[in-house]
C-alpha cells in the first residue's frame, strides 16, 4: 500500500509537470521551457540519417546522448512528445529501481519519496531535459555497487549521454575498484564501438566545448551578475546554448575554478585508492564528488538538480548515510534555481535585484552543501585505517 501511495503522486506530479510544459495548467513560460526538446527534434532528424551534428556549437553532448535523440525520431511522428515520452519512461524506472532497492534493504520508501519530490521542487525543467536518462544509470551504478562490473557498465552507459556519472565509479570500495574500472572499460568501447558504426562524428562535441566562458549561472560567474545588480556593467552573449558573462576576466577564473574542481577530485580518487573512504556511504562519497564538480565548473544550468535529486535520493537507501544536513540544505537551493529559470530569468539576466538575491541564495547554499560533504569526507580521509574499520563494521 506504502508503495502505491509513492507510485500514485509520481503520477500526479508528472501529470501536473505535463500540464506546465504544454500550457494545460497556468505555469509562467511555461510552455518555453520545453525549446531545448525542439532543438533535440531538429538534431534527431540529421541523426536518423548516421551523422552527428559536426560543426554546431550547439551540439555538446556525448554520442550516446545522439542515440536518445534518434530513438525519439524513431518511435513517433512528434519527437518532441516522444523525448518527453523517454524521459518520463526513464523517470519511472528509476522510481521502480529506488522502490524494489528500498524493500530489499528493509529501509522503507524514503528514497522513492525523495524522487518524487525532487521533480517538483525542480520544476518542469525536469522533463523538458534529457537529463534523467543519465541520471537513471548513475542511480543504477550506484545501486548496483556490491556487483562492481554492472556498477561501472552502468556508469560508462551514463558517461556516454552526459560525462557526469563516470564519477559514480569513486562510489565504489577499494576492492571492487578494479572490476568497476573494467565494467566501465569495456562497457564504454562496447557503446562506443556500436555507435561509430552507425553513425559518423560521434566526439565532434569535444571541439565544441574548449572555448567556453562562465555561464551566468555558474558559481564563478556570481560575484559578476551580483555587481550587476548593484550597477556595474556586466555584459552578457549568446553561446554554446546559454548565456556567458561577455568579459576577459572570466576565461584565466574559469580555468582555476575548473582546475580546482580537478585537483579535489583527484584527491579525493587517491583517498579511495588509500581505502580512506571505507567507513562512507557510496553515495554519500558520489554525493559528494558530484558536488564539487558542478559547484566548479564554467556551466550550472538548472537541469543540473536532476543530477543532484538521483545520487542524493539513493543516499536514503542506507540508514548510515550522513548527508542529510546536505540534502536539507540543496533543497532551498533547488527550490531558488526554478525560481530563477524558468520564472524569472530575464529578471536574472536584466540585473533586477531580487533576482540576484535569490541567486545568492542559489550558491551561497550550494556551495555550504559542497563544504559541508567535503568536510565529512575528509574526516574520514583523516581516521586512522584501524578506526576507519571498526566504524564500517569491517
Amino acid at each position: 500500500m506504502r508503495a502505491a501511495a509513492v507510485v500514485v503522486a509520481w503520477v500526479f506530479s508528472r501529470a501536473l509537470l505535463v500540464g506546465f510544459i504544454t500550457g494545460t495548467i497556468p505555469y509562467r513560460d511555461g510552455p518555453s521551457v520545453i525549446n531545448d526538446v525542439k532543438l533535440y527534434a531538429e538534431w534527431s532528424n540529421l541523426l536518423v540519417t548516421g551523422r552527428f551534428p559536426i560543426g554546431d556549437d550547439m551540439w555538446q553532448y556525448p554520442p550516446g546522448a545522439g542515440v536518445i535523440f534518434a530513438l525519439a525520431a524513431l518511435i513517433g511522428s512528434n519527437p518532441v512528445a516522444a523525448t518527453v515520452g523517454i524521459v518520463l519512461a526513464c523517470d519511472l524506472a528509476v522510481l521502480v529501481i529506488l522502490l524494489i532497492a528500498g524493500q530489499r534493504r528493509q529501509v522503507g520508501y524514503a528514497a522513492a519519496w525523495a524522487w518524487v519530490a525532487s521533480a517538483l521542487i525542480i520544476g518542469p525543467v525536469f522533463i523538458a531535459r534529457f537529463d534523467v536518462v543519465p541520471t537513471l544509470a548513475a542511480v543504477g551504478a550506484l545501486v548496483l555497487v556490491a556487483r562492481p562490473v554492472w556498477s561501472g557498465a552502468s556508469a560508462a552507459a551514463g558517461a556516454l549521454l552526459k560525462v557526469w556519472p563516470a564519477l559514480m565509479i569513486i562510489a565504489l570500495p577499494r576492492h571492487s575498484l578494479p572490476r568497476g574500472i573494467l565494467g566501465l572499460v569495456l562497457a564504454s568501447a562496447a557503446i562506443l564501438v556500436g555507435i561509430s558504426l552507425w553513425a559518423s562524428g560521434g566526439i565532434s562535441f569535444l571541439g565544441e566545448q574548449g572555448a567556453r566562458g562562465l555561464q551566468v549561472e555558474s558559481v564563478g560567474a556570481w560575484p559578476f551578475m551580483t555587481a550587476q545588480a548593484f550597477g556595474a556593467h556586466i555584459p552578457t552573449t549568446f553561446r554554446f546554448g546559454s548565456m556567458e558573462v561577455d568579459i576577459a576576466a572570466t576565461v584565466p577564473i574559469g580555468l582555476a575554478i575548473t582546475l580546482a574542481g580537478f585537483a579535489v577530485l583527484g584527491l579525493m580518487g587517491v583517498a579511495r585508492l588509500l581505502g580512506r573512504l571505507e567507513a562512507l556511504s557510496p553515495a554519500d562519497v558520489a554525493l559528494t564528488a558530484l558536488l564539487v564538480s558542478i559547484v566548479t565548473s564554467r556551466v550550472l544550468s538548472p537541469q543540473y538538480a536532476v543530477w543532484i535529486a538521483g545520487v542524493a535520493a539513493v543516499t536514503f537507501l542506507d540508514p548510515a548515510s550522513r548527508m542529510r544536513r546536505v540534502v536539507c540544505l540543496l533543497v532551498p537551493s533547488v527550490l531558488a534555481a526554478q525560481v530563477i529559470y524558468p520564472l524569472g530569468y530575464g529578471s536574472f539576466i536584466g540585473g533586477e535585484w531580487w533576482a540576484a538575491g535569490m541567486q545568492s541564495v542559489r550558491i551561497v547554499l550550494l556551495v555550504i552543501a559542497t563544504v559541508l560533504a567535503l568536510a565529512i569526507v575528509t574526516r574520514s580521509v583523516l581516521k586512522s585505517p584501524q578506526s576507519a574499520a571498526v566504524e564500517s563494521g569491517a
